[in-house]
């Protein structure tokens, strides 16, 4: 019984191992020399992309080339993320935008999904809020705001224009990351991302304000913009 004793002593002081789980996998967002010479934020993209909330990002500048869509690919790609990116415009738009990438951009072209503003505005509007829900990105081309007028927007356009952006963020309660550009500068410049929960009232109010922090990023009030 001694020796047994001993031996049981023995094992209980033996240092135990634990399976410890795997660790959840650290978020790169491996930019080119080239990305830093065509973007300045890169830190809020960034920002926006390790997060596993959904984001709107509202393009203020015409990019034919989906310089901005190719780069957040890139990124979701190398981290294997669940998230996927939809680009939101008029029909001519995404038809310019698809015929690019089957040229050019192919081997991209299957990361992007478009969806087409001018069917059925509600299902539309619905569908876009389902997508921010499940945790994707919505890339709102800058002519949507101008074509897309979903029907809650509707009722406010008589006092001020609103932004679509504004009100899916509101609706579903994620961030907006603005992207914008100036005839001095050949940069795409992504502004602080633009959370939903910093305006109150109600959902008026709170559409008017964000559009118009929004459309200052431009140094133009909402009023004088898309009339």
């Amino acid at each position: 019984m001694g020796k047994l004793n001993f031996l049981l002593a023995e094992d209980y002081l033996k240092p135990k191992i634990y399976f410890q789980s795997k660790s959840t996998p650290v978020f790169t967002a491996g930019y080119a020399s080239t990305d830093y010479s065509q973007f300045d934020g890169l830190e809020h993209l960034t920002q926006m992309l390790q997060s596993p909330k959904a984001f709107i990002l509202n393009a203020f500048q015409i990019d034919y080339y989906q310089t901005l869509p190719k780069l957040i690919c890139k990124v979701l790609r190398e981290n294997r993320s669940y998230k996927k990116l939809y680009i939101v415009g008029p029909e001519l738009s995404l038809s310019i935008l698809k015929r690019s990438s089957k040229t050019v951009y192919e081997k991209h072209a299957d990361d992007i999904e478009y969806i087409n503003v001018e069917r059925d505005f509600q299902s539309v509007f619905h569908h876009c809020l389902k997508l921010l829900r499940e945790g994707h990105i919505l890339y709102i081309l800058p002519e949507t705001s101008i074509c897309w007028k979903p029907e809650p927007l509707q009722l406010f356009e008589d006092k001020f224009t609103p932004l679509c952006s504004t009100l899916l963020s509101q609706e579903a309660h994620v961030p907006v990351l603005c992207s914008s550009s100036t005839e001095e500068s050949n940069k795409i410049t992504l502004h602080a991302p633009d959370i939903p929960s910093n305006y109150i009232g109600n959902l008026e109010s709170r559409i008017y304000q964000q559009s118009e922090t929004i459309y200052s990023l431009l140094d133009t009030p909402a009023s004088d913009y898309l009339l």
